[in-house]
C-alpha cells in the first residue's frame, strides 16, 4: 500500500472517490461482502466518507454489503460518526428487544449478548417490528481470538430456496411471535420495552400492532402477527424477511428446548412462533426453512477496525461461537414501514 504525506492525503479527499480505494469481492465464491480498502496507508474512513456519500450510496445499492477494511476508523466514536455520514436520519432505538444490549452511544449498541459457545442463526434485525431498518452498520472494536464471525445470507436466495407451497401457506396465514415475560427466564418486560410504566408498554403495543395481556405476578404476554415476505422498498425484490424459524422452539439446541418445554410447557415459553391464525408450524417446515438459510450463509473473519454496512432487508446476519473478548457494535438506520 502506498503511503503519502498527511497533507497530500487530505487535499485529495472528497474528489475522485474511486481513485482512493480498491473495490472487489472479499471472496471469489460469493458476491458478498464487497471489500473496500484504501490505496494509501492511514486514510481516515470518516474523512473519506464525508466527501463521498453519493459514491458510497451508489455502491451500497449495487453491492448490498460493503466491508471497509484497513482504514483509520476511529474506534467507538469514529463508528458513531460514520453512521451519520452514510445514512439519513437518526439511528433506531433498540426497543421491543429480544436480547440484552449494552449502549455505546446514541442508539449505538453492542451486538447480541449471548453465551459465546452458541450460534445465533441468520435473521434480519427487527423483522417483527413495524418499522424496519434498511441499513445495518457493524463495527469491529475487538476481534475475538477464534470464531465470532458475523455471517450474512441473502434472503432473496432464501425465498427462492423455500418450497413454494410452504411460502404460499405463510403468505396466506402470516406468522405470529408469542412472548411471555417475567416467567423467570429471558428478559423481563421492563428491559424489553425500556420502561417500568405499564401505560408506556400498552401505548407502544397499540402503536405497533402488538396484542398484550397482563397476567398475575407482574407477567405479560404479547402476540404480534407479521407478513413473512417483504418486497424490498427500493428494488421490489421478494425477500424471506421474518423470525418465524429463528424464534421457533425447535430451532433451539435440543437440551435447551427440552428444559424449556419441561419447565414452562409450550404455551408459556418465553418465545415461540406460530402461523398468524395461531396454528402450529410443523417442525419439518422449520427445518426446511433453516436449511434454506444455511445454504445462503457466507462467513468471514473480523479484523479490528472493520466497518460493515449491509442492506438489512436483503441480507440477514448471524453470529458464530467464539473465544476471547469480542466487541462488535451495531447501529440500525433509515427506517421504513411496509404495508400491513
Amino acid at each position: 500500500m502506498k503511503k503519502l504525506p498527511t497533507t497530500a492525503r487530505r487535499r485529495s479527499l472528497g474528489t475522485g472517490a474511486e481513485d482512493w480505494v480498491d473495490i472487489r469481492p472479499l471472496s471469489e465464491d460469493s458476491p458478498y461482502p464487497t471489500l473496500v480498502t484504501p490505496k494509501v496507508e492511514g486514510l481516515d474512513l470518516n474523512e473519506w466518507a464525508k466527501g463521498n456519500r453519493p459514491f458510497i450510496e451508489k455502491l451500497f445499492h449495487e453491492k448490498r454489503s460493503l466491508l471497509f477494511r484497513h482504514f483509520e476508523s476511529g474506534g467507538i466514536e469514529g463508528f458513531e460518526t460514520f453512521t451519520n455520514l452514510v445514512a439519513d436520519g437518526a439511528r433506531l432505538p433498540y426497543r421491543d428487544r429480544s436480547t440484552p444490549r449494552t449502549t455505546y452511544g446514541d442508539n449505538v449498541y453492542c451486538t447480541t449478548i449471548y453465551p459465546p459457545e452458541y450460534t445465533i442463526r441468520l435473521h434480519n434485525e427487527g423483522s417483527y417490528w413495524t418499522a424496519h431498518a434498511l441499513k445495518a452498520i457493524f463495527g469491529c472494536v475487538t476481534a475475538p481470538e477464534t470464531g465470532g464471525e458475523t455471517p450474512i445470507g441473502d434472503v432473496h436466495g432464501v425465498y427462492n430456496r423455500i418450497d413454494p407451497e410452504i411460502r404460499e401457506e405463510f403468505v396466506r396465514r402470516k406468522w405470529m411471535l408469542q412472548r411471555n415475560y417475567n416467567e423467570g427466564f429471558a428478559l423481563p418486560w421492563q428491559e424489553v420495552f425500556q420502561t417500568n410504566d405499564r401505560a408506556e408498554v400498552e401505548a407502544y403495543c397499540k402503536e405497533n400492532r402488538i396484542e398484550f395481556e397482563w397476567r398475575d405476578g407482574d407477567r405479560l404476554r404479547t402476540r404480534q402477527i407479521r407478513n413473512p415476505v417483504l418486497a424490498h422498498p427500493r428494488s421490489g425484490e421478494l425477500l424471506w424477511h421474518n423470525h418465524a424459524a429463528f424464534f421457533h422452539i425447535t430451532t433451539r439446541e435440543a437440551h435447551i428446548r427440552e428444559a424449556l418445554v419441561s419447565e414452562f410447557g409450550e404455551d408459556e415459553l418465553p418465545y415461540n412462533t406460530y402461523y398468524g391464525d395461531g396454528g402450529a408450524i410443523d417442525p419439518e417446515v422449520i427445518a426446511h426453512i433453516n436449511a434454506a438459510y444455511d445454504a445462503e450463509l457466507v462467513k468471514f473473519r473480523w479484523q479490528e477496525g472493520d466497518v460493515h454496512l449491509i442492506d438489512n432487508c436483503r441480507l440477514a446476519h448471524a453470529r458464530e461461537p467464539f473465544t476471547g473478548d469480542r466487541l462488535i457494535l451495531v447501529a440500525l438506520m433509515e427506517p421504513f414501514q411496509p404495508p400491513e
